[in-house]
């Protein structure tokens, strides 16, 4: 799991500087990015559910959807 986050972290950081330094274009890293910050709230949720910490379970695990809701939209809505 630890490979996993920090493997995510990387992509979300590296996609984010490649659309702030405007090498690929907004359209393309805006949702790889915000599908990996996602999927790393996840892992996190992971964790807090395996710690018996229902609140920061509840609320990564809420953000992480919103995230999801908002690539999903920007995506295919907008």
């Amino acid at each position: 799991m630890k490979i996993a986050k920090i493997l995510l972290s990387i992509i979300t950081i590296l996609f984010a500087v490649l659309g702030l330094i405007k090498v690929l274009p907004f359209d393309i890293a805006n949702p790889i990015m915000l599908t990996s910050l996602a999927t790393l709230l996840l892992l996190r949720s992971v964790e807090y559910k395996n710690s018996r910490e229902k609140s920061g379970f509840v609320l990564t695990c809420l953000t992480a959807v919103f995230v999801y809701v908002v690539v999903i939209y920007n995506v295919f809505i907008g």
